[in-house]
């Protein structure tokens, strides 16, 4: 008479081996979760230095543009001026004679060292306070440009250290679990 043994996995171990897996993936989902957010912190960081880099840009663009029209509106008030005079010196002559001309010509002369003075002090503190904007908007720029790129090394230095201690907590955990799971096992194949 042959006996015929099946086989089969004992239902207790599957279910416990089911509980281990569940536990297991409960743990790196507890622990993935956790990274993910951090990695979610990283990338809003990295988006508010990118936009504070165009604001930057942006700025720098106006203070460009505004040095710019200072300096074009000088050049066409000068020009204007001189049109002026000119015009009204050659009307003078022709109208007044040249002797006219000459008196009027010295005249405008006089005005003009006015007017180029006058100018002088009107523009000169415009100019320089846009030369000092302008060198602030420059150092802001470089202290911000090396701060963000400081905070990139030190977020990828700590994003390593995470991810190396994250591994190691997670081995650890699933060592600590599989040792309380055999524990188990032994402890209930006593009671069998």
């Amino acid at each position: 008479m042959a006996i015929n043994k099946k086989t089969e996995k004992d239902p207790v171990m599957v279910q416990a081996q089911a509980q281990e897996n569940a536990n297991v993936n409960m743990i790196d989902a507890i622990w993935d979760g956790w990274m993910n957010g951090v990695k979610l912190m990283y990338a809003y960081q990295r988006e508010m230095e990118n936009l504070t880099l165009q604001t930057l840009e942006r700025q720098k663009e106006i203070w460009t543009k505004t040095t710019e029209n200072m300096d074009k509106m000088e050049e066409e008030m000068k020009k204007f001026l001189e049109d002026v005079k000119v015009n009204y010196q050659n009307n003078v002559k022709n109208i007044s004679g040249e002797q006219m001309g000459k008196t009027f010509e010295e005249w405008t002369q006089r005005l003009e060292e006015i007017a180029n003075r006058i100018q002088q002090l009107t523009w000169t503190p415009g100019k320089a306070n846009l030369n000092i904007v302008n060198k602030s908007q420059e150092q802001l720029e470089t202290s911000l440009k090396n701060l963000i790129a400081q905070q990139q090394r030190t977020r990828e230095e700590v994003q390593t250290l995470m991810d190396n201690f994250l591994q190691q907590v997670k081995i650890t955990q699933k060592g600590l679990l599989d040792s309380v799971e055999a524990n188990k096992n032994n402890t209930m194949s006593l009671f069998k």
